[in-house]
């Protein structure tokens, strides 16, 4: 048996069969002097061997909130991925509403890249309803000072609540996901609100805006050529159409009124009137631009669409391994064993409210153009289509998937300021759905 299996078994006896496998259950007040002697300990067994000795050097802090231990370990995954390009100290806070009792209890672990070139510390905190309460005063000591922190709330934020103010309050970034919540209006309005009141002490961004940049890069190019540029200014007619699982299931609006938000904010539109109209999930807004030419937006659901929460499924569309690294000074044989295991068969879907068309009509002198990018049945291409009078413009396939709309969370942990592009296509989109602050009606 090889040192590293001998370690790997050792760490995970010491961790027990209860809580959070794979990691070592610590009191809550000995977090950082256990991490401190598992660092020490990986290092004197590199040190044995002949190896060098591997640095603390992590690039930031990611405070993960999520709502059970299952949860906490695809998070982790997921943050594990990063790991060469973020090396990082993540805090994984495992804390549902309805597990009623006073308890909360922490575990840790250490891995490094298999080149022992990055070195990353996990804390998984798992807290009861009772106990939630005082999860800032437990997290927030736990952030590395001088490091930039970010925080990442899975689901929908307890939007006023104190733990969710304590904890941006601490944070250079909060990370959120519209598509995840189930009231889209409300929840893209609460997000509009918090980016304001926080705004010179925390960042706001959403992973859907991050996911759908191959949309909006698409559209833009579209209005490079010069034959195409005059048409931007005479758009009138925009349909937006977003996926929704069964006609009876609850959808999610709120990636394809981020992409309107876009528009309306880069082109200077206001809505027109205070209410839309349409029944269910279909709904027309009338926009003006600032010379007061209409501009009809249509924002409709396609039904029957598989859609999955990114960070619990991985690429290949299975679930991900929840295997833990070990918590020695490398996790290499753990992953070597991992990527050879069989890829399960690929499933076609995609992210709750995923774009899948957006049409743009323009008219000028009497000639219409069309420009549009629809998804294709495959779900992870997308086609284009450029019909300008008297052009001869080529359709094209994009692959949504290589450019990051499934998997964006690495482009959101390399943003340390304010996105304005975003926080205007926000409060755009919170306008557009009733839920921003009363602005007056050209």
């Amino acid at each position: 048996m090889s040192e590293t299996q001998e370690t790997q078994q050792t760490h995970q006896a010491e961790a027990g069969a209860s809580g959070v496998r794979g990691m070592r259950p610590v009191a809550l007040d000995a977090v950082e002097s256990e991490l401190d002697n598992m660092w020490r300990d990986a290092n004197a067994r590199i040190a044995a061997t002949g190896g060098h000795a591997i640095a603390r050097n992590s690039v930031l802090t990611l405070v993960a909130f999520t709502h059970g231990e299952d949860d906490a370990r695809h998070l982790l995954r997921r943050i594990h991925a990063l790991s060469t390009q973020h090396p990082s100290r993540a805090i994984i806070v495992a804390a549902d509403p309805h597990d009623r009792g006073h308890d909360m209890r922490a575990y840790i672990s250490t891995y490094t890249s298999t080149d022992l070139a990055s070195y990353g510390e996990d804390i998984v905190v798992v807290a009861q309803s009772e106990a939630i309460r005082h999860l800032p005063g437990l997290v927030l000591p736990l952030i590395v000072s001088g490091l930039p922190a970010f925080l990442w709330w899975t689901g929908e934020p307890p939007w006023g609540s104190e733990l969710l103010e304590a904890l941006v309050d601490g944070s250079d970034r909060l990370i959120v996901d519209t598509t995840e919540m189930a009231h889209a209006a409300q929840s893209v309005g609460a997000l509009d609100d918090l980016m304001r009141r926080k705004a010179g002490r925390c960042a706001v961004s959403d992973i859907s805006w991050t996911a759908q940049t191959p949309w909006r890069e698409v559209i833009a190019q579209f209005f490079d050529a010069p034959a195409a540029r005059p048409y931007l200014d005479t758009i009138e007619r925009v349909t937006i159409e977003y996926a929704a699982g069964e006609e009876d299931a609850p959808t999610n609006s709120s990636q394809a009124y981020l992409f309107a938000g876009w528009l309306a904010s880069r082109l200077g539109w206001r809505a027109a009137t205070s209410q839309p109209s349409g029944v269910g999930a279909s709904r027309e807004h009338a926009l003006r631009d600032g010379g007061g030419r209409t501009i009809n937006l249509e924002i409709s659901a396609r039904y029957g669409v598989p859609q999955r929460i990114w960070w619990q499924s991985d690429e290949a569309g299975s679930e991900v391994d929840d295997t833990p690294p070990d918590n020695g000074a490398s996790s290499q044989n753990g992953r070597a064993q991992s990527s050879a295991q069989p890829a399960a068969t690929a499933a076609a879907w995609v992210r709750p409210g995923a774009l899948m068309l957006v049409h743009l009509t323009a008219r000028l002198n009497g000639a219409r153009a069309t420009f549009a990018l629809a998804r294709e049945q495959d779900l992870a291409h997308a086609t284009t289509l450029c019909q300008i009078p008297h052009t001869a413009t080529p359709s094209q396939t994009i692959h949504l998937q290589s450019l990051g709309e499934r998997s964006p969370l690495a482009a959101q942990l390399q943003e340390l300021g304010h996105d304005s592009v975003f926080e205007e296509a926000l409060d755009a989109a919170a306008q557009l759905m009733g839920a921003g602050p009363r602005r007056g009606v050209r």
